[in-house]
């Protein structure tokens, strides 16, 4: 089951009303490649519907590719690139949250001039997970498309919460405490809202007790 993300809706108008009027003067193929065109923008503006669950981890907030894995002795930073279908999703359940906005400009890839110019957003919030206090931070670069980015104006998010989109573009998720552990490495597929990212020594503890039970 595919979701039509809030994000589509005005592109989706325009594209109908051209179809409409190219239809109404009898150009049949222009009003064929407008609702072809309408297909595809619906398909790159969509989700697949991810069933809640309650993991012992901090989940992905984003499907893509893991770019970069860095570990510190208290931190551990995720750079992901994301792939068409991009809901951002609230990888726990966050509480404190601030976001910020920084205009800019958009560019294809990131070098020094990127850095310094481009769009960025960033979202901060604290997490519970399994009884150890952790701060996360996301920063999104968006790389097409205005509407891309933070779109998340609360200051809690259950787990698996809408917390923005970006379709084509770099996620950054920092999570920083003690006792966390990665679940993945450089150049693995991960899916939004789903692929486990990081848990603790007692995360890592109960998911070894409910294997050995099973």
């Amino acid at each position: 089951m595919r979701m039509i993300e809030s994000e589509s809706k005005h592109g989706s108008y325009i594209l109908i009303i051209i179809g409409l009027i190219t239809s109404y003067f009898g150009f049949y193929i222009l009003t064929g490649i407008v609702a072809i065109l309408l297909i595809l923008w619906l398909f790159f503006c969509s989700t697949k519907a991810i069933n809640p669950t309650i993991p012992n981890s901090i989940v992905t907030p984003i499907s893509g590719l893991v770019r970069k894995v860095v570990q510190n002795e208290d931190s551990i930073e995720f750079s992901i690139d994301a792939r068409f279908n991009g809901r951002i999703f609230s990888p726990c359940d966050l509480y404190d949250i601030t976001t910020l906005k920084k205009k800019g400009f958009y560019f294809a890839k990131q070098n020094e001039v990127s850095n310094i110019l481009e769009t960025k957003e960033f979202l901060e919030a604290q997490t519970l997970l399994n009884n150890e206090n952790l701060a996360i931070k996301i920063e999104v670069i968006p790389r097409l498309l205005r509407f891309c980015g933070i779109n998340y104006d609360k200051t809690e998010a259950l787990s698996l919460d809408k917390i923005g989109f970006l379709n084509v573009g770099t996620l950054t998720i920092k999570v920083i405490g003690k006792n966390i552990n990665s679940l993945v490495q450089e150049g693995t597929k991960v899916l939004g809202g789903n692929t486990p990212l990081v848990t603790t020594k007692a995360g890592n503890e109960k998911t070894t007790e409910s294997n050995e039970i099973n």
